[in-house]
Parts: structure tokens; C-alpha cells; sequence
């Protein structure tokens, strides 16, 4: 499907031409006409395949300039997702006849001039985030945003957390029964679909991940480094390949830091990205990377979430995160639109249970090596599971979690799954070494 064939406006449609937007993504294709005829939609898909401009063309298309108020709402759990929305929202309307009032509403603005601006009067398009439109709306009671008649809310799964409860059902409660939601993800855990059904009825699920958690255009390798040293087999790595952009991620800011001045004194020019930089320093070291002043990038998981890094060749997980959404969200920033990318992953151990449970949801899944200057790859084969491993699982049927629990019960649970755990690892390797003294 063709963008040029969707009804909207002529003016939307040069901008797109401008933006050399030709075919739609099968996102696009399913969620922008649903959305252009008013209906409510929660949206799921891998991130990288066009997900934000499934809104931003819709509310382009429907906001009126002659309507003085507040008519669109957009929620953004970063400030740096939130400029990147903005910017693509200027681009889209850039060549309407007439005046569109777009306002960012993020962490580090020049809060005085908003709210001298506010009095004056309302934008028509708002892009926030939930504690800067609670400051606006309820503190000082200027941002009016009951008028709207669209919600949208982009990375929902770190929008709707339970920290942030107590604001969320402060803002929600200020929106119309009948506005149109517009809810976009890559992942949609239990916890927030009970968020949507509180506060978002009536949508249509659009589903477009199947069972698969990353773009077949991604290629997913991992490395096993026991007993190597783990920053040496990464500068092998790096002498074999020469990636045109690296995301390297690490899971701590000592790690980051630890990393960065690895690369550094190797010979690897690199800069960080992570939470420690402030606002100002953060939007310069995005727009020095997008000049391609850099070739390596240590970030953290703020890089993997709401920061548009174009050009991204190869993605090295230095270390796994916990949370196999945050894989998916670091995987993501490689291979956008139409590219291909490689996810290139350090197992400090082998963990076949996380390998595991990616290979489970759909992610095929290679191992690598260095051999003689070759890096080489082959097909991961799931290990078959053993009585040990079973006996592993049981433990959280034993040690159940219900849905409300007491304070420190996660902890205390968690304790004693490892402990028994340890237990049995520890039977089975007895039990390996007296097969093979009973054998000899």
C-alpha cells in the first residue's frame, strides 16, 4: 500500500513526499486507516517498523487550526522521545495554509515561558510526558487538557508503571469517555494490558509480532566468554568487523564508564550515552552521532528507548539484560525500516535458560567464535531439558507468586528458589562425576 493513496490532506501528503515515504510498513497499513476513521487502537510490533508515524499522520490529518484548544494529547515516557516526536510532527505539518500550535512539554524546558505562554493561550497539539503534564494541567492548573479529542501514548510499557499510578489516574480521569486512544508498544506485558483495560476500552488490537520478538531482518549472535576475557574477545570482534555504527550496551553506569575507557585507550573513539548526562549534553551528543562524528556509542537502556539513533549497523549486548524486553528494545535499534542489522550478544556464562526462552519466543538464535582471525557462526540447538532442569522449574510452582504479595516476599522468594537451586546444580555435577567413577 501506497501513501499516496491513504485520504488525507494535500499538505500532509507533499510533506510525506518530502520524507521520501513511498510504501507504508505493515503496521502502517493496518492501524493508519483504522485510525483515520476514529477508532480506538492498541498497536503491537517490533520497534523499528514505523509505529510513531501511525499517529502522527492521523492527528495531522484531523486537528483543526481554527479550533483554539487543546485537541491532541500525545504521552511519552522520555524527554528525548518526546523531541524526536515533535520534530517528525513539524516535519508532517510543515506546509499546512495555516498556523498549527505544537507544544513540547518534557523535563529541562524553560518552565517560566510555558507558563507565561499558557496564559496567553492553548496549544492544539500537545507531546508530554506524565509528570510535566501533571505539573501544567493540575499544579497550575493551566494546560486544559479535558478538550482533547485524542490520546495517544507511545511506549506504553514505560508510560504505564506503577510509580507513576497515582499521576496517571490523575490525568486519565480529565480525558472524555469517548476519546480516541491510540496505544503503541513492541511489548505489551500482563501488567499493562490490565492498565489499558482500566483505562482505555473499546480498542482494536492490532498484532503484528506474532510469535516473534525481533524483525526477521535482525541477526541474532551470541558469544560464549567463559574463561576468556571478555574485553579482549570484543577487540577481535572490532578488528574482524568494521561496523559503519556501533550501539554497545552495558547494564550499570560503572559499566559504561569501565567500557568507554576501554575502547578509549584501545585505540576505539567512543562516546556514552547514558542517564548520567544532562538534557543539553544529551541532545548534543545525539546530533554529533547523527553528523557521524561517532562510530562506537556505549549507552545504557535509556539509549534503547525513545532515541532514534539512524544508521545503527550492529548492536553488541556487553552484558544481557535481566528482562528480555529490554533485549527487544536494544535489538530494535538496529535494522530500522527496511535495513538489516546484527545483534552481537557476551554470554558471561553459558545461559542456555535464556537462551532459552528467547529461542522460545520465536528469536533464531546463533553462536559465534573467533577462530584464526574468522568470526564464525552456527545455529543454535535448545539443549534438551533433563530431570535437573525440571526439578529447576518446579521451584517457582513450589514458591508461587500470587498477585498480591507482603513486604519483602519477592525477596524472600527469590532467595530460596536460588538456594535450592545451587542444590541441585550442585547434585548434578555429584552425580556426573560418580557415572564417570563408576565408568572408569
Amino acid at each position: 500500500m501506497k501513501f499516496k493513496s491513504l485520504k488525507i490532506k494535500n499538505y500532509i501528503q507533499d510533506a510525506l513526499v518530502d520524507l521520501n515515504f513511498q510504501d507504508l510498513t505493515p503496521i502502517q497499513e493496518e492501524v493508519i486507516p483504522k485510525a483515520l476513521e476514529g477508532q480506538s487502537i492498541v498497536g503491537k510490533s517490533p520497534t523499528g517498523t514505523g509505529k510513531t508515524h501511525c499517529f502522527l499522520i492521523p492527528i495531522a490529518n484531523e486537528v483543526k487550526p481554527n479550533l483554539k484548544e487543546v485537541q491532541v494529547v500525545i504521552i511519552v515516557p522520555t524527554r528525548e522521545l518526546g523531541q524526536q516526536i515533535y520534530d517528525e510532527l513539524k516535519k508532517i505539518t510543515r506546509y499546512s495554509p495555516e498556523y498549527i500550535d505544537l507544544r513540547l512539554y518534557v523535563g529541562g524546558g524553560r518552565r517560566d515561558e510555558e507558563i507565561k505562554r499558557l496564559e496567553l493561550s492553548q496549544p492544539q497539539l500537545v507531546i508530554g510526558t506524565i509528570g510535566k503534564i501533571e505539573d501544567l494541567a493540575f499544579n497550575e492548573n493551566l494546560l486544559k487538557i479535558y478538550t482533547a479529542n485524542v490520546l495517544v501514548i507511545d511506549e506504553a510499557d514505560m508510560v504505564f508503571t506503577p510509580e507513576d499510578m497515582t499521576r496517571i489516574d490523575q490525568i486519565f480521569g480529565q480525558f472524555k469517555e469517548n476519546i480516541q486512544s491510540l496505544v503503541f508498544s513492541a511489548t505489551i506485558t500482563d501488567e499493562l494490558s490490565r492498565f489499558i483495560d482500566k483505562y482505555l476500552n473499546k480498542s482494536v488490537n492490532v498484532d503484528l509480532s506474532g510469535k516473534k520478538i525481533s524483525k526477521d531482518s535482525i541477526k541474532h549472535v551470541f558469544i560464549k566468554t567463559k574463561n576468556k576475557d571478555k574485553n579482549n574477545q570484543l577487540l577481535e570482534l572490532f578488528k574482524i568487523m568494521n561496523p559503519y555504527l556501533v550501539l554497545l550496551f552495558a547494564n550499570t553506569l560503572e559499566e559504561v564508564d569501565n567500557l568507554s575507557n576501554f575502547l578509549g585507550t584501545n585505540g576505539y573513539p567512543n562516546v556514552k550515552l547514558d542517564s548520567s548526562l544532562k538534557p543539553r549534553e544529551r541532545r548534543n551528543v545525539l546530533a554529533r552521532i547523527k553528523k557521524g562524528e561517532y562510530q562506537y556509542v556505549v549507552a545504557s537502556d535509556l539509549a534503547a528507548r525513545g532515541m532514534d539513533i539512524t544508521g545503527v549497523s550492529l548492536v553488541v549486548n556487553y552484558s544481557l539484560p535481566t528482562d528480555i524486553k529490554y533485549y527487544i528494545h536494544r535489538s530494535g535499534r538496529t535494522a530500522r525500516f527496511k535495513d538489516t542489522g546484527k545483534v552481537i550478544s557476551l554470554l558471561d556464562f553459558d545461559d542456555e535458560k535464556y537462551l532459552a526462552r528467547l529461542h522460545g519466543r520465536g528469536l533464531d538464535i546463533y553462536f559465534g567464535e573467533i577462530v584464526e582471525g574468522m568470526f564464525k557462526e552456527t545455529k543454535y540447538q535448545e539443549r534438551k531439558k533433563n530431570k535437573y532442569d525440571e526439578e529447576i522449574e518446579v521451584l517457582h510452582v513450589k514458591y508461587p507468586l500470587p498477585p498480591k504479595v507482603k513486604p519483602n516476599y519477592r525477596k524472600r522468594r527469590k532467595e530460596k528458589i536460588a538456594k535450592e537451586t545451587r542444590q541441585i546444580k550442585r547434585k548434578r555435577v555429584e552425580d556426573i562425576y560418580k557415572r564417570k567413577a563408576k565408568n572408569d
